[in-house]
């Protein structure tokens, strides 16, 4: 039997903590929870992040050839587009999708811009490595890697929750 433990993180859906589990019950339980916490079918909800798929599926299309930007840029790995789509996938519903695009080195890039010194960038490696860089506010700034596994690391969600408060009216 596989139990799913969750806490709550303030502002964020809760959290599924690390699941290795392999029953069919476990399968079960991950849809069951899935589909609880994503909201997929749900029009206002499941189509922004559908939209922010289909962004990212372009982008690394775009992406599929060394020099494809004329300015020797790397070529996109299927692997990032694995680790991308996880990425996109595991952000909270109530997170502003970010804007999509695939930078030079071939890695995936992740942009909330929500004006002056309220920005946060996330970029995925071919290998699950999550670089990124926050400025909240004048004298605020952060920047670091993370290791992709089953959820987003805590000090991203973090920045992604600062962010939206930063943004707010």
């Amino acid at each position: 039997m596989t139990v799913a433990m969750t806490f709550p993180l303030t502002g964020f859906a809760a959290r599924l903590l690390t699941d290795r589990a392999l029953s069919a019950e476990a399968s079960e339980l991950r849809k069951l929870t899935r589909e609880a916490t994503e909201f997929s079918e749900s029009m206002a909800l499941g189509e922004t992040k559908r939209l922010a798929q289909e962004a990212l599926y372009v982008a690394w299309l775009e992406a599929q050839t060394d020099d494809w930007d004329h300015a020797g840029s790397r070529r996109s790995e299927p692997s990032t587009l694995d680790y991308a789509d996880q990425f996109l996938q595991l952000l909270p519903s109530n997170v502003l999708l970010p804007e999509v695009c695939v930078d030079t080195d071939g890695e995936v890039l992740f942009e909330w811009d929500y004006g002056p010194r309220q920005i946060l960038t996330v970029s995925v490696g071919r290998d699950g490595t999550l670089s990124f860089a926050g400025l909240f506010g004048h004298t605020d700034r952060i920047h670091g890697t993370k290791q992709l596994f089953e959820d987003i690391p805590m000090v991203i969600a973090d920045c992604l929750e600062r962010l939206s408060t930063l943004a707010k009216p």
